[in-house]
């Protein structure tokens, strides 16, 4: 887990979840492991509807979970930039009151890359000009940031996320 830029906002993985109190932090679980495990789905006995109004996003208090796989850039058409603005408004509303933590498994790829987000669109203190510009700025304060999919489509939908 590692905090950016001196603020409430830690980026990490999943094994991060172990070292803090939840009823001192808000949470996004950017991985379908998590958002499977709050509504008892798996992939073979009880599996995920589609249907679901969960399905992709869900919000209780200060814990934000998201169906999210990392993969192709298409895989987040479905979720759409609205989800995203969604996760960056739900860090700004707890972001003064407790340490927000945006984990998914590895701490690569989704969860750098909503910090990357956060850090460029609402606090402007990396580059908003573009993706790349923004990546290269958060690359000098989070170097394990590889971006699969996620990264492609916030590059293709940049201007449409604030």
């Amino acid at each position: 887990m590692k905090q950016l830029l001196d603020s409430n906002l830690y980026v990490g993985a999943i094994e991060d979840l172990s070292e803090i109190n939840n009823d001192n932090w808000s949470i996004i679980h950017a991985t379908q492991t998590v958002h499977y495990k709050i509504f008892g789905w798996n992939r073979t006995t009880n599996k995920s509807n589609k249907s679901h109004p969960n399905y992709i996003y869900y919000e209780d208090e200060n814990i934000l979970s998201l169906n999210w796989v990392d993969g192709g850039a298409h895989l987040y058409k479905w979720t759409g930039t609205n989800t995203f603005i969604k996760i960056l408004n739900f860090i700004d509303e707890w972001i003064t009151k407790r340490k927000v933590l945006v984990h998914c498994d590895r701490g690569y790829s989704r969860s750098p890359s909503i910090c990357l987000l956060y850090l460029a669109k609402r606090r402007e203190v990396i580059s908003n000009e573009s993706f790349l510009s923004a990546k290269e700025d958060f690359m000098k304060i989070y170097s394990n940031y590889n971006p699969g999919g996620i990264g492609k489509y916030i590059q293709n939908n940049w201007d449409s996320i604030y």
